[in-house]
C-alpha cells in the first residue's frame, strides 16, 4: 500500500455545498483547501454546461476537520439519481500512486456484484477518476491525486 493512499468523506449537498462549507467553517473549525465552482469548471472544460442556475454551485471542495478530509459538491455521484438522504455520501479513495488507483478499480470491477458508473478514466482534475457502486449500496469514488505526494 503507498504512504499516499487515503479515503475521504465525500457529501452532496443538493445545491447547498457553499453554505455547507461556511458552515462547517465556522462551526467545526474546518479548512478550506479547495473550492471550484461550475464557473471556474466551465473555463476549464468546455463541456461543462454552464447556466445562470449553476454557475456558482460548487463542483468540487475540500475541507479538513482536524485531521479528516471532507469533500462537498451538489449533486450525488449518480446524477441520473434523485437526491435523497442516503445517496448523498460515497466513500472517495485516493492515491498519489496511479498504478493503486488501477488495481482497486480493477478488483471492484472484477466483482460481478459491483455496479460501474463512471468508468476508471482521465478527466479535467485528475489522470483517472471513476466511480462504482458497491453491493451494499456505497458508492466509492477512485482518484489519481498527484497532488499527494
Amino acid at each position: 500500500m503507498s504512504a499516499t493512499l487515503e479515503a475521504a468523506i465525500f457529501l452532496s449537498m443538493n445545491g447547498r455545498a457553499k453554505e455547507a462549507v461556511d458552515f462547517y467553517k465556522k462551526h467545526l473549525k474546518a479548512e478550506q483547501h479547495l473550492l471550484i465552482t461550475y464557473a471556474d469548471m466551465a473555463k476549464r472544460d468546455s463541456s461543462v454546461r454552464l447556466t445562470d442556475e449553476n454557475r456558482n454551485h460548487v463542483t468540487h471542495s475540500v475541507l479538513t476537520i482536524g485531521k479528516t478530509k471532507i469533500m462537498l459538491a451538489e449533486e450525488t455521484m449518480d446524477a441520473g439519481e434523485a437526491y435523497t438522504v442516503g445517496n448523498n455520501t460515497s466513500l472517495c479513495i485516493q492515491s498519489a500512486d496511479l498504478e493503486e488507483i488501477n488495481e482497486f478499480y480493477n478488483s471492484l470491477t472484477g466483482d460481478d456484484r459491483v455496479t460501474v458508473i463512471l468508468p476508471l478514466g482521465p478527466n479535467v482534475f485528475s489522470k483517472a477518476y471513476g466511480i462504482v457502486q458497491d453491493p451494499f449500496g456505497i458508492q466509492i469514488q477512485l482518484m489519481y491525486d498527484e497532488r499527494l505526494k
